[in-house]
């Protein structure tokens, strides 16, 4: 899991109330004629089968996050979000628990598990799948 800074996003003008729900993606500058939800990109990787990016949305009392997986042609393969309803998911840290396997934590005390299927086994499977989690306690 390599910390990359390779993709961007759109840059938004003029009131957030005004601002489109998506933004255009860009790979080392070019833009990818994909557009993806949120306005930051918090995190990106780079793994063996595909790049992980984890977006927000720039608004951090109601901040949600959206998990965006990339094949390395970069095509979108997957997405979730995960959204807040009156609470805020700031992202804090993310875990590599084993292969295509991740501890996303909020606020440094709310979990989700996320795993990726990618490339995909069959056709029409899930390509992303996100569970909340409890947080192991290691001091």
């Amino acid at each position: 899991m390599n910390l990359i800074d390779k993709f961007s996003l759109q840059k938004h003008e003029g009131e957030y109330e005004d601002w489109p729900l998506k933004s255009s993606l860009y790979y080392c500058g070019k833009e990818l004629g994909v557009k993806v939800s949120g306005y930051v990109i918090e995190r990106q990787f780079e793994l063996n089968d595909y790049f992980l990016l984890l977006l927000n949305w720039d608004c951090p009392f109601e901040e949600g996050c959206e998990i965006v997986v990339i094949n390395k042609d970069l095509n979108v393969v997957g997405s979730h979000s995960i959204t807040p309803f009156y609470n805020s998911y700031n992202l804090h840290d993310i875990t590599e628990l084993s292969k295509d396997r991740y501890r996303l934590t909020f606020n440094e005390s709310e979990c989700f598990e996320l795993m990726v299927y990618y490339p995909k086994k069959h056709f029409f499977s899930k390509v992303v799948k996100v569970t909340r989690a409890i947080k192991s306690i290691r001091q």
